[in-house]
This record gives structure tokens, sequence and C-alpha cells, in this order.
């Protein structure tokens, strides 16, 4: 799969038959009345996600999992901590502020490896690569297009656009399973959920923290987790991108800092 066949919000992205050809039939002679019968076409889904998920996801017979989701080519949105020229490629660390940074390798052709130069540390950018695992067990990114964001805008895209991706992925999982209806796996020691429409008692310490804070830039994630410290990283992400997508908070100077839109 070329590198110009993804699209250019880092989402889906088809790739033709297996067989590689094209449908067309050939040129100055009768169509054949008995065509090869061509595998499925394979789609290639680069799925938005956060660092987090990255690195907490699972591997199995080299199939990487988040939450049952199968991840393999993906797409975040950080700030380059780290911009190292080292032999054959420039490693990266990129950090969303969902936890630790972690590396993307970018390789470099012997066509490249006089042109292309490492981003700027502390720019904000956008990467499509492909997850790996070392022997050691640590996940890092293959880069196949890393951009400085234009618009920082797009931050607040990409955690849209994760959220969003996630839940369809998450819908077709369940449909393909055979399962009725969803059926919500809570953290160990997570409230159980209000009545249908309600938030969780989660959402609404995280909410009325941010709301009662009274900083411009908005309260911090990392602020959250400390005051917070009894729920797990992953359970506070997953609880500020609800309550983003609903629109009870927003960011503010980075993807890290949240406002209370009352």
């Amino acid at each position: 799969m070329s590198k110009s066949e993804f699209g250019s919000d880092g989402s889906v992205s088809a790739v033709r038959g297996a067989s590689g050809g094209n449908d067309e039939p050939p040129k100055g002679g009768a169509i054949p009345t008995v065509k090869m019968v061509r595998s499925r076409a394979q789609i290639q889904d680069i799925v938005p996600c956060c660092v987090n998920q990255l690195l907490t996801s699972t591997l199995a017979d080299n199939v990487f999992k988040i939450r049952g989701i199968e991840v393999s080519q993906v797409s975040i949105v950080g700030i380059i901590r780290q911009a190292e020229r080292v032999p054959n490629s420039i490693l990266y660390k990129i950090d969303d502020m969902t936890t630790k940074p972690i590396e993307a390798r970018q390789w470099l052709g012997r066509d490249k490896s006089k042109q292309l130069t490492p981003l700027p540390v502390g720019l904000y950018a956008k990467v499509l690569g492909v997850l790996k695992c070392s022997a050691e067990g640590v996940k890092s990114l293959e880069v196949l297009t890393i951009r400085a964001l234009e618009d920082m805008n797009e931050v607040t895209v990409h955690i849209l656009d994760t959220v969003n991706a996630h839940m369809i992925l998450d819908k077709a999982r369940r449909a393909t399973a055979g399962e009725s209806s969803p059926v919500a796996q809570p953290a160990v020691g997570d409230a159980k959920e209000h009545k249908e429409g309600c938030l969780s008692y989660i959402q609404e310490e995280v909410l009325r923290l941010i709301h009662e804070c009274p900083q411009q830039e908005g309260k911090s994630v990392c602020e959250l987790q400390a005051q917070l410290c009894g729920l797990s990283a992953e359970a506070i992400i997953q609880a500020i991108e609800y309550l983003t997508v609903k629109g009870y908070i927003y960011p503010t100077v980075d993807q890290a800092h949240f406002k209370s839109a009352d």
C-alpha cells in the first residue's frame, strides 16, 4: 500500500484487491466469459488514537487490540519532545499528555537520507504510523507520515475523531460478535452510572473539578489525576473524552487543559 493512499485526515483508506489488477476489460478483445475470483478488497483502517491507548494495547498472535478493537495503522497528535537524527532514521518522541511519550521512528530511504531533516522540538505534529512491539515488549510507531499542525483546531478534531472512531468500531465489533446490546465494562472501583441520560460518578467529579477551576487556561489532566488519585488515568481520560464530545467541556491552550462550557 503506497503512502499516497492514506486519507488526508488520517482516517480510512481502501486498498485494491489482493490480485492487484483492475476491473477494466482488455482493450481490443472480447470480455472473457470466465473471470478469476478476486479476494475481497482489504480495508486498512487508520484509527485515531491517544498515546495511552497505544501503550496499553494488548498483543496476541501479532494482532494489537484496544478494548477488543483490532488496530495496526493509527494516527496520533501530540508535541514533539525529542527529534534525533540517527543512522537510517529519525527518532521522535511524541507526547499527547495522556501518558508518557511514545517513540516514533521515521525510516529514511537512500534518496531521502541527505534531504529529510527532523521537525523541530516543541511543535505539535500529526503522525500516521504502524504500531510495533519490540522483543522487550516496548511499543512504538513506525512512521508513515508526520507533519506539523497548521491549525490548533486539529487537536480538538483529533480528540473527537478518536472518540467517534472507537465508538463506531466497537459497535461494529459487537454486531459481528452477535451481541444484542452493548454492556459497559466498568473499571474496578468505578461507581455505577446513574439513570440513562445522566453522567456517571467519575464524569461528574471530573466536570465538577474543571468547572470549579479559576485558572484562565483551565484544569490540566495532571491536576485531575492528582486530585482523583483513586481513579485510573484511563478512567479520567475516558471521562474527559465523553465530556468533550457532549459539549460539557472544551480544550483551551492545548489538549491537556480543559474548561467548563457553562
